[in-house]
């Protein structure tokens, strides 16, 4: 039986949530079963060395957006997959493969809540008219492609009440976790030129881009009130746009020395297992990869209730979620996990437990039955 022709499309890999999973999802499906390929508008990133050395990766490296097009259009003429699978710059996608017509089916794979990605500070939606294109584009596009699918159930509602998205079109496929690999990693020890400036008072870690979205001001600010009566630290992993701003706001806080900024690192996990509790504090998540990575260390989390995180927290049972999204109340959650031995002790046996459902495995097998479905 002759293998589907299937190739996942993306801006570049560059190290980002939608990247990494891409990645990991199409190194994960059925070799046997699937001819797998990846095209990038651009041929650079974090991610790269991770593709499987088996998948082709093709890339059109021309920085003019028609270009880029045209380029997509003539790939999915020479090469004919019956499956395009778009993460990002899902609107090139549909148009070259539909001006290609040559019956490749698409899917749009939409990681975050499309009204709050709208509404993102770093992103040019100031002008009215760009955030009104995108909207009506999303409204016409998202009825052309053959299928969406997205990360949480939470993303799918915002689709359907902001967007008219049809439910039935919808599939909910949560993102991977390669648990063993993170398991293996977490084990190695920390860098020498990190650990020495991480104090040993009880640990907070954060990951993630220095982004907007990531509202780490938001922590900073509850870190401030925690430290009033716990001499707490916190290590954030990541690296962005706003870096300067979120260390200036550190420094007015008076807590500059209590927070050590760590840059983008290929190996998160070893950090985290070492800490007392992982806090994420986003304005919004599609989903959340990095809190499934927290769990799966056997750190309790706390995170601020979003679309995304409501579908992996369980509130008091792996973690704590922060419904009203203020410094009070989140720092009365770092609290409650640092002082209560056996609040903190419980909720890690249950987050290595809950990340399971997560497993790479299981959602790569998923996702090859609804691609199969879409073909079919």
């Amino acid at each position: 039986m002759p293998r589907a022709k299937v190739c996942f499309v993306l801006p570049s890999l560059n190290g980002g949530g939608a990247e990494r999973a891409a990645v990991q999802i199409l190194n994960a499906l059925d070799p046997a079963a699937w001819d797998r390929s990846m095209y990038l508008f651009r041929r650079e990133g974090a991610y790269l060395d991770r593709v499987d050395a088996a998948i082709e990766v093709v890339s059109g490296d021309d920085d003019a957006r028609v270009g880029r097009w045209i380029a997509l259009r003539r790939f999915v003429r020479r090469m004919r997959p019956q499956l395009i699978v778009a993460f990002l710059s899902y609107f090139s996608a549909l148009t070259a493969v539909r001006a290609a017509a040559v019956g490749t089916r698409i899917v749009f794979n939409q990681q975050t809540p499309m009204s709050d990605f709208l509404d993102d500070a770093d992103y040019r939606w100031g002008q009215s008219w760009r955030r009104a294109a995108l909207s009506l584009a999303t409204r016409i596009g998202y009825r052309l492609a053959d299928a969406i699918v997205v990360t949480s159930n939470g993303v799918a509602d915002d689709l359907v009440s902001a967007f008219g998205v049809a439910r039935e079109r919808i599939r909910v496929l949560h993102n991977p976790v390669d648990l063993a690999a993170v398991a293996v990693a977490s084990q190695e020890p920390v860098d020498p030129a990190v650990d020495p400036r991480w104090p040993s008072a009880p640990r907070i870690v954060a990951a993630g881009r220095l982004a907007d979205a990531k509202n780490y001001p938001l922590m900073l600010e509850a870190l401030a009130i925690v430290r009033r009566s716990i001499p707490a630290s916190l290590l954030v992993l990541g690296e962005g746009e706003r870096g300067a701003a979120i260390r200036d706001c550190g420094e007015a806080l008076g807590i500059a020395d209590a927070v050590v900024f760590a840059g983008f690192q290929r190996n998160p996990w070893k950090f985290i297992a070492r800490a007392d509790v992982f806090v994420l504090s986003s304005r919004y998540e599609g989903f959340g990869n990095v809190l499934i990575e927290a769990m799966a260390c056997g750190v309790p989390v706390v995170a601020t209730a979003s679309p995304g995180t409501r579908d992996i927290v369980a509130d008091g049972v792996n973690g704590l979620l922060v419904e009203r999204h203020a410094a009070a109340d989140l720092a009365a959650a770092i609290e409650r996990v640092l002082t209560d031995d056996a609040l903190r002790q419980r909720m890690a046996h249950a987050a290595r437990q809950g990340a399971d459902r997560f497993a790479l495995p299981a959602i790569a097998a998923e996702y090859g039955r609804v691609l199969g479905e879409v073909i079919a």
